[in-house]
């Protein structure tokens, strides 16, 4: 674990993304993806496991344009990758003193949470808003994780420029956190790569996770909230789109290569918000159910 550290922050400290050409969301993308998966040395990961903070319904319209009203179960989540040795955790749901969370959130599970985020290795998130990076922004939490988790430019800049949901994150704060700019994908520890997937917000990426078993999944953050808008092939209510400020000709594109040539290579999507969905990929044994404190690197 000690190599992947020292060669990951070299990565980080070394790649750019100035003047690079928009992503293309093609099978070339997957391939490319899945090489990077193997560029940095090390044990790849065990599992990935997730815990829900908050638990909530709603229609499913209301994530699906042109789906029926019928609610859905909803969750706010964090995810672990769990290592051999350690692991790296993607999002951390909202921060306990958050107000106007529906449905039922658990303060039990955030201190679950926060323990997992000081005992991990690295920290990503898939975008800048609240109940995905609203934890990291809290001045005790920050104050010992800050220096491991990774935002990127795009992160820092809507948090500081257009913050949303008490997100706000002034330029001298943002210098404690790891800052990267990437153009299309970058490996960050074995079998972990980020993708860039700007949409949702500027910042949104999608997390690929290759695990030693050969099994993949992609963290897919927002760009859906329900897998059923995969299944359709369709996004969120235009309504909601330009509430949120969403691109949905992004959204679009990605919404295809998630459908048209992600899923039918066999990789697992994991929606963050879809509650029925985690469910179902844990019971099948794809996601663990919680998060393992146990296994911290020496």
């Amino acid at each position: 674990m000690r190599g992947f550290a020292l060669l990951m922050l070299t990565l980080l400290a070394s790649t750019t993304a100035r003047n690079a050409p928009p992503t293309a969301y093609d099978a070339s993308l997957l391939a490319s993806v899945r090489s990077l998966a193997r560029a940095v040395p090390g044990a790849l990961p065990i599992a990935v496991g997730y815990l829900a903070v908050q638990d909530d319904s709603g229609p499913a319209s209301n994530a699906v344009d042109g789906a029926p009203h019928t609610n859905l179960f909803e969750v706010t989540c964090a995810f672990q990758i769990r290592y051999p040795s350690g692991w790296i955790m993607v999002d951390a749901g909202y921060g306990k003193n958050v107000t106007g969370v529906s449905g039922r959130y658990y303060a039990d599970r955030y201190d679950q949470i926060v323990s997992a985020l000081r005992g991990a290795r690295l920290i990503v998130v898939t975008h800048e808003h609240g109940d995905h990076i609203g934890t990291l922004l809290d001045p005790t939490v920050a104050r010992e994780v800050a220096p491991k988790t990774m935002l990127t430019r795009q992160q820092v800049s809507t948090l500081i420029r257009n913050p949303a949901n008490g997100t706000m994150l002034d330029s001298a704060a943002a210098r404690r956190y790891l800052v990267v700019d990437y153009d299309r994908a970058l490996p960050i520890a074995p079998g972990a790569v980020p993708i860039r997937a700007p949409g949702h917000t500027p910042g949104s990426q999608m997390v690929y996770v290759r695990l030693a078993s050969g099994r993949e999944l992609l963290l897919v953050g927002d760009v859906v909230w329900r897998m059923l808008a995969i299944e359709m092939l369709r996004q969120k209510p235009e309504s909601t789109s330009a509430q949120m400020g969403e691109d949905r000709a992004l959204l679009g594109q990605q919404l295809v290569w998630l459908k048209t040539v992600v899923a039918p290579a066999g990789v697992t999507i994991v929606v963050s918000h879809d509650g029925t969905e985690l469910e179902s990929l844990s019971k099948r044994g794809i996601l663990a159910s919680g998060l393992d404190l146990g296994r911290a690197a020496n």
